[in-house]
Formats: structure tokens, sequence, C-alpha cells
């Protein structure tokens, strides 16, 4: 995949970029809402892909189509090659949540769940969460496992990446732990989302991931 937009992609983002521009001039707060209203957050279309870069280190997601897991129809997505599954169900946007761990060469699964990351449509100020906890033993050792996951919708902003100048964006704060026995991962920071594209960049533990390029139909 050429990673690189044609000309044509380029001057249709750009074309793009000025229809948002006129639009912004031109409207009232109405029509923002009906604007935001109208447009997919997350574009999860078969042939859609992104790419990102944190401090020089480039990440590209690929939609690769709809597919079933565990007896769920879902979304699979290729993030650095490394197999995601996603689902949009009556506005909740789910992960797949699969982890393991290796004794002796040997994965052993410890957690399966679909956990809650999202809950559309935005609107400014709301909040949701997820829980999971659970114990699992694996050849006599036990396992604790607890996650949870919080975000809401902080502000609607206009944001520059290097992909564009994306309008009406909701920029969302969030916090995520992960606690495995004794050891605990903690994330906090935020998300910003463009109408018909999705995520353009994030900020994590103070470490930014920018929208550089991408393509959705």
């Amino acid at each position: 995949m050429n990673l690189t937009s044609s000309s044509e992609e380029k001057f249709m983002k750009l074309k793009t970029l000025c229809y948002f521009l006129f639009f912004l001039l031109s409207c009232n707060n109405n029509d923002w809402i009906l604007y935001r209203a109208g447009n997919d957050y997350f574009p999860l279309k078969k042939g859609n892909w992104w790419q990102y870069e944190t401090n020089g280190i480039f990440e590209m997601v690929e939609v690769k189509g709809d597919t079933i897991v565990y007896d769920r129809p879902c979304v699979h997505l290729l993030r650095n090659f490394a197999d995601e599954y996603w689902v949009k169900d009556n506005g909740d946007v789910k992960k797949l949540e699969l982890r393991t761990v290796n004794y002796n060469g040997t994965d052993y699964l410890i957690q399966k769940a679909w956990l809650l990351q999202y809950r559309l449509p935005f609107v400014l100020g709301s909040f949701w969460s997820e829980a999971f906890a659970d114990t699992v033993v694996v050849l006599g050792d036990t396992h604790r496992i607890k996650q949870t996951i919080t975000r809401q919708v902080f502000e609607i902003t206009d944001i520059t990446v290097p992909a564009g100048t994306f309008l009406q964006t909701y920029k969302i704060e969030y916090t995520e732990t992960f606690i495995l026995n004794d050891s605990t991962e903690y994330y906090s920071g935020y998300e910003w989302f463009a109408p018909g594209v999705g995520l353009i960049k994030k900020i994590s533990n103070n470490i930014e991931k920018i929208l550089n390029d991408y393509s959705v139909k």
C-alpha cells in the first residue's frame, strides 16, 4: 500500500476543507449540531486506513472487514499487523480485550471480554465507564485481573494535525487502569475524533499520537 496520498486525494482533502470553511462562515449552531450528528466517528468500512505518528514511529491501522469472533459478528482491524476486533452495537462501541500469560512457550488466555470504549452519539459532557474483574487459575497459579475505563466528552474544538485541519472535533478525556496481580498499568489523557474520519489525535501519559495520513471511503 502506498501511504502517500495521490494528487487527487490531496485535492479532495483541500476541497473538503474549503467546504468546511465555507460552512463555518455560513451556518449557525443548529447547523453544526446537525453536521456533527450526521457524521460517523468510527468509519469501520473495509479498506479504510489511518497512519499515525508517535515520536517518529509510525502506526498503521487498516480495516480488513466483517468477521465473527467467539460467535459474535464484529469488524476485524489490523494495527501494525496485530489483530483487533471491534463492534458497534446500538451506539456502544466495544473492543475485544484478549490477554494471555505464557508458561514454557505456551500462551494461556486469562481475559476475553468485549469492553465498552465509546458511547454514541457524542454529546458534550456525556460520561460512560466500564469495569471488568475476574480471577483465573492457570496451572495452579492464580491471576487476579481488574480493568476500568472511563471517558467523558470534554469539549468541541477545531484542530490541525499533519493530515489536515478538522472542524468540530470531539475532545474526550479518558482514564484506564489495568491491574494484574501486583502489577498496575495506568493511562490518562485526551482523544480527538473528527466527523467522518475518526481518531485524529491522542495524548496518553503526556505522549502524543497524531494522524499523519488516512483514506476513508
